[in-house]
Formats: C-alpha cells, sequence, structure tokens
C-alpha cells in the first residue's frame, strides 16, 4: 500500500468519526463510552433439591460456569453461610434442579 493511501484512508476515517461526534451532538445526544452493566447480585444462604446433596451443587455449579463464564462463579461466604451469585447463575442451577431455600435477597 502506498505511503499516501494510507495516509487518505486514516484520513477519511478520523473525518467521518467527526462528523458522527458533530451529528449526535447537533441532535441533542451526548458521546459517551461504552457502556458498562453491572448485573444484579442475589444471597442464597440454603440450597434444596430432592435427592441432591453438596456434591450435586457443585457439580451443577461447575456445569452452569462452564456454559457462562468464569466471571459468573458465585462467591461463596462463610459468616453465614450465604452464596452470592448472578440472576443468569441462579437460572442456571434452577435449570439444573437446584432451588434456593427461600427468595435470594438483591445485594
Amino acid at each position: 500500500m502506498r505511503k499516501s493511501t494510507a495516509m487518505d484512508i486514516i484520513g477519511i476515517t478520523a473525518g467521518a468519526l467527526a462528523l458522527l461526534v458533530l451529528v449526535q451532538q447537533a441532535n441533542g445526544e451526548t458521546v459517551k463510552g461504552p457502556k458498562t452493566v453491572v448485573a444484579q447480585r442475589f444471597a442464597v444462604d440454603l440450597w434444596w433439591n430432592v435427592g441432591g446433596d453438596m456434591g450435586g451443587l457443585k457439580k451443577a455449579t461447575d456445569s452452569c460456569v462452564k456454559k457462562l463464564g468464569e466471571g459468573e462463579r458465585p462467591v461463596r461466604q462463610s459468616t453465614p453461610a450465604t452464596t452470592i451469585l448472578s440472576q443468569a447463575m441462579l437460572d442456571c442451577l434452577e435449570g439444573e434442579g437446584w432451588r434456593p431455600a427461600g427468595e435470594p435477597r438483591p445485594v
């Protein structure tokens, strides 16, 4: 690629971005960076599953982490014994047959 062609492409791209910013400002929109979404977290003190045990809960949790990603792994607090997890993880564990005993509390 010729040096002038590369510079032309960079100039056109910069001009297009500047035009986009000007149009957004003229329409009253503010130009912001990417939005960060903070997932709602819930606290669950006790889990139940007919015929389930703690080993089964761990296997279900690992299966859900594999589906949803390591960032969704629940956090366990020891005092009191509480699990902090996202709505996606809560839904996945319920799909695996595990239910919170009582209503999950927003954290």
